[in-house]
């Protein structure tokens, strides 16, 4: 069975442009971002904004067999493109990320 997060970390005012930039970037990257993917056991990694006020707030779900060592795969920086995200998120983002509680995840495995 899969395990599945969603997370959210707030963009530092007046960067929320620069990571849509980066989110446009790495959709240009696809087979970069599909081997990263591959090497971290990541089967789904989405990724939204949400303003309110002023503030914005980058959402992230992702869906592994096992999200721990999605995790650690991702924190080992294999690939250039993983360094380079890391890098983006943390000059865009500010405090820390908030897991927001899984109640329910269900899939159609005749879909998969």
């Amino acid at each position: 069975m899969t395990e599945v997060t969603l997370a959210r970390a707030r963009i530092e005012d007046g960067k929320t442009d620069r990571l849509r930039s980066w989110f446009t970037e790495l959709h240009e990257r696809e087979p970069e971002v599909r081997e990263t993917l591959q090497h971290e056991g990541v089967y789904t990694e989405t990724a939204f904004i949400l303003s309110s006020d002023d503030t914005a707030y980058l959402y992230v779900y992702m869906e592994a067999e096992d999200l721990e060592k999605a995790d650690e795969a991702g924190d080992k920086e294999k690939h250039v493109i993983d360094e380079e995200h890391h890098e983006m998120l943390r000059d865009t983002l500010t405090g820390d990320w908030e897991t927001l509680e899984t109640i329910g995840h269900f899939t159609n495995p005749s879909l998969r």
